[in-house]
C-alpha cells in the first residue's frame, strides 16, 4: 500500500507546484483583454528590474534607478479592446498591485522617457510602443524581499490599448544599480 502512495504524493506535488505558475494567475484581467503573450521562466536568472524613469547617459538611455534581481519572471501581455484611457487601466491594476505590493515607483506619459526604449528594449514587445504622453508604468515590492510586480500600459497611435504585467520573483539577494 505504501508503495503505491508514496507516487500519488509525489505526483500530487508536481501537480500543486505547476498549478500556479505565477503570482499574475491571482490578479483579475481587465474587462474584455485578449490575451497576446504569456511567458513563465522555469530558468533562474538575471533580470533588471527599473525603478525610475529612463534618462540619457552618455548618449545612452538609462533608468535613472534600477536594481537587478535573480529569479523567475511571468510576463502577461494584454489587448484591452474596450480600454478607452490608460489611465483606466493604470488604476484598475494598480488597485490590486497594492494589495500585494508596496508601489516602489511609477510615471505617467513622457516622464517616463521614450516608449520606444520601453517597448523594445526593457519590456522586449514591440506592440507596447505609442505616443509617450499615453504610457504608464508602476512597480510594486512584494513584502519580505520576495520580488517586484509592475505594469505597463500604452496607448498606440491607432488608438489600441496594451498592458504587459510582469512578476519577478526572487530567489537570490539583489543588487542595487
Amino acid at each position: 500500500m505504501y508503495a503505491l502512495i508514496k507516487p500519488l504524493m509525489v505526483l500530487f506535488l508536481l501537480h500543486a507546484s505547476f498549478a500556479k505558475a505565477s503570482i499574475l494567475d491571482e490578479l483579475i484581467v481587465f474587462r474584455g483583454a485578449e490575451v497576446v503573450d504569456v511567458s513563465d521562466d522555469r530558468n533562474i536568472q538575471q533580470h533588471l528590474i527599473v525603478l525610475g524613469a529612463l534618462e540619457k547617459i552618455n548618449h545612452e538611455l538609462e533608468p535613472e534607478r534600477s536594481t537587478f534581481l535573480v529569479g523567475k519572471k511571468s510576463t502577461r501581455t494584454y489587448y484591452l479592446p474596450i480600454a478607452r484611457k490608460t489611465g483606466d487601466v493604470e488604476q484598475f491594476y494598480g488597485l490590486q498591485l497594492a494589495d500585494i505590493g508596496t508601489l516602489v515607483f511609477s510615471c505617467t506619459g513622457r516622464t517616463c522617457g521614450s516608449s520606444s526604449y520601453w517597448a523594445n528594449k526593457i519590456l522586449n514587445q514591440a506592440i507596447l510602443y505609442g505616443p509617450e504622453q499615453f504610457q504608464r508604468y508602476g512597480i510594486y515590492e512584494l513584502p519580505d524581499g520576495a520580488g517586484y510586480v509592475s505594469f505597463y500600459a500604452s496607448q498606440r497611435a491607432t488608438r489600441k490599448i496594451y498592458v504587459q504585467i510582469e512578476a519577478f520573483t526572487a530567489v537570490s539577494d539583489q543588487i542595487d544599480k
